[in-house]
């Protein structure tokens, strides 16, 4: 199990933030994830870079945002510490992302 957790400060509501870990989650081919308890963290099975695991990710509020938090629980046996951050940091970047492109970007205004 991985003593180490990727964080990412978010400043979207909890709700949209989890909505996208779904999203992503799907993206990623794993549809079959589930939730540790009523408002717990996002167990899932999911293959980054060719290396299937188990993440834990996490969506909590925060004084300054939304917490996102992802570790990998369960790596594929031999993967390296510098593996494990990697898998992490690629699923929190790809929450993140989507995030970005989803709310953040505004259509161009039509010039009349």
């Amino acid at each position: 199990m991985s003593e180490h957790s990727v964080y990412r400060l978010l400043p979207y509501a909890r709700q949209l933030v989890r909505l996208a870990v779904c999203d992503v989650l799907e993206q990623e081919g794993c549809l079959d994830f589930v939730r540790d308890g009523p408002g717990g963290a996002i167990l899932a099975d999911v293959t980054v870079y060719g290396n299937p695991g188990r993440f834990s990710i996490a969506v909590r509020d925060s004084s300054a945002g939304t917490e996102l938090s992802v570790s990998i629980t369960a790596p594929r046996p031999g993967l390296s510490p510098e593996g494990q951050r990697r898998a992490e940091n690629y699923l929190a970047d790809r929450v993140e992302q989507l995030m970005e492109n989803e709310l953040r970007l505004e259509p161009l205004a039509r010039s009349c």
